[in-house]
């Protein structure tokens, strides 16, 4: 089954303890269309996951260009500047969502941080 581009596409990034490095791994992950979730089809690809994600408080901020190590670190900087209280929010793994074509030159993305449970 083709499921086309979802959107947005999240890309799951982890820090090290003190947000100044990003580790290498991450995970990209993909908004499964309301009418599969009952009963998603089956990847093929063991590598291919599918995860159901629980309800949870999400603080954003919409940023615009590419996405990569130093603007994510940037944008993840930002945000923590910004909220009142970051301690709410896990502090070693955020969420980036894309919105655009990952080939556009002027992308609409955000940073995400969730609160922690």
């Amino acid at each position: 089954l083709y499921l086309g581009i979802t959107i947005p596409i999240v890309t799951i990034v982890h820090t090290n303890e003190s947000q100044s490095e990003m580790r290498q791994a991450v995970t990209v992950a993909y908004y499964l269309p309301e009418v599969l979730q009952d009963q998603p089809p089956h990847p093929f690809d063991s590598d291919i996951i599918i995860e159901e994600w629980p309800s949870t408080i999400v603080y954003s901020r919409s940023f615009r260009g590419i996405t990569n190590e130093d603007s994510i670190m940037r944008e993840i900087n930002l945000l923590a500047e910004i909220l009142e209280s970051p301690e709410l929010c896990l502090q070693d793994t955020f969420i980036i969502a894309g919105y655009t074509n990952p080939a556009a030159a002027n992308r609409h993305n955000e940073i995400w941080f969730l609160q922690r449970p």
